[in-house]
């Protein structure tokens, strides 16, 4: 199985050398804390012909400066998220813009790194601005207190069905596109099986941002008394007291790509009780590994998963939680029908797939994409 390193290499090689024009498409991307290599939504900037810009890994003197002149300008973004690295990528941004007419410039992490580029518009409005927001409209809202920048979007893109009436609140509805977060699906793949060995059946769980941790760790109170299961909680630090002396559970933090994968792939289902949700990178990466899925009902995960693949259980209620693990672990055909579920409906949201949406989005927005773009 190829490295995800490889297969990004692979990709941009393609990329760079069919690509005859300048491409119209340009990428203002961050990477995010958290994320293994082969998750997190900038791994769409290898599907599309495409220009990127993204904070540089050392900053020179120039950047420095422009940073220190401009900090003021940060502090009034009107965004707790919006840091040195967004401005100098905006103002890259800023510099590409000027370069020629007839592009998309996407910000892919909305929240993060878009304040500024709808400015550029009283000078030369030839560009078109789109934006992936991430974010809980509840969080956004506490995230983002400024919100006149969105005004000046051509489009925004979210993923998930239930961040569509805040933005359109903000854009109108036809400017509000919902696209759902994308998975590699040549990466994170189930294991091939060979003689099973008796083990105890293993619940994983994996993350912090908005995880439900204190149902987590009742749940797993009440699971005690169910014989040969565990329960494996990838979280950082800050969440192992509330789990780590409790029986049958063991945490785990700062895994690499190969050890998380090798934990999805270990285990027999996913568990993952949350306080509110969009897209979900754990959630995806499971299904993609053929995992059963075990959640809370919310509209961020119904968008992702469907009754074949997942048990959806009410928000704060371990008892419910503990009931559908002793359940799916007493019924080893249906968890069967489960696991093949989850890994078709990952496929449907193949990056490939997605890259094909999001161009559609763009056309929407304006850009004529007839002149070489396409997916890879």
């Amino acid at each position: 199985m190829a490295t995800a390193e490889q297969d990004a290499a692979n990709r941009q090689a393609s990329r760079t050398s069919n690509s005859s024009v300048d491409p119209k498409i340009v990428l203002v991307s961050q990477r995010q804390g958290g994320h293994a290599l082969a998750s997190g939504y900038d791994r769409l900037q290898e599907y599309l012909d495409c220009r990127l810009i993204r904070p540089p890994a050392r900053w020179n003197l120039a950047q420095r400066a422009a940073a220190r002149v401009l900090r003021p300008v940060t502090r009034r973004s009107g965004s707790r998220w919006y840091h040195r690295p967004s401005l100098i990528g905006e103002i890259g941004a800023a510099r590409e813009w000027l370069r020629g007419s007839g592009k998309v410039f996407h910000f892919l992490y909305g929240e993060n790194s878009y304040r500024y580029l709808g400015l550029m518009k009283a000078l030369a409005a030839r560009n078109r601005i789109v934006c992936t927001y991430h974010t809980p409209p509840a969080k956004f809202s506490q995230v983002v207190t400024d919100r006149r920048h969105i005004e000046r979007l051509d489009a925004a893109i979210v993923v998930s069905t239930m961040q569509l009436e805040f933005f359109a609140g903000i854009l109108g509805r036809e400017r509000v596109f919902f696209v759902p977060h994308g998975i590699d699906v040549d990466y994170f793949t189930p294991a091939a099986r060979g003689a099973v060995t008796p083990r105890p059946f293993s619940c994983l769980f994996v993350g912090s941002h908005l995880r439900d941790i204190p149902t987590l760790a009742q749940a797993a109170r009440l699971l005690a008394v169910e014989p040969d299961v565990r329960l494996v909680a990838v979280t950082r630090p800050a969440n192992h007291a509330a789990l780590a002396a409790l029986d049958k559970v063991e945490v785990r933090s700062g895994l690499d790509d190969a050890q998380l994968l090798r934990a999805y792939q270990d285990a027999d289902l996913l568990v993952l009780p949350l306080l509110d949700a969009t897209a979900n990178n754990s959630l995806l990466e499971a299904m993609a590994c053929g995992l059963p899925i075990i959640s809370t009902d919310l509209p961020g995960v119904r968008d992702y998963v469907n009754d074949g693949c997942a048990v959806l259980t009410p928000m704060a209620d371990a008892t419910a939680l503990a009931d559908a693990i002793v359940a799916l672990k007493r019924d080893g055909a249906r968890r069967a029908r489960m696991a093949q579920a989850s890994r078709n409906r990952a496929i449907d949201l193949s990056w490939e797939n997605v890259a094909r949406q999001t161009l559609e989005v763009y056309r929407a927005a304006g850009l004529q994409t007839d002149s070489g773009q396409e997916t890879r």
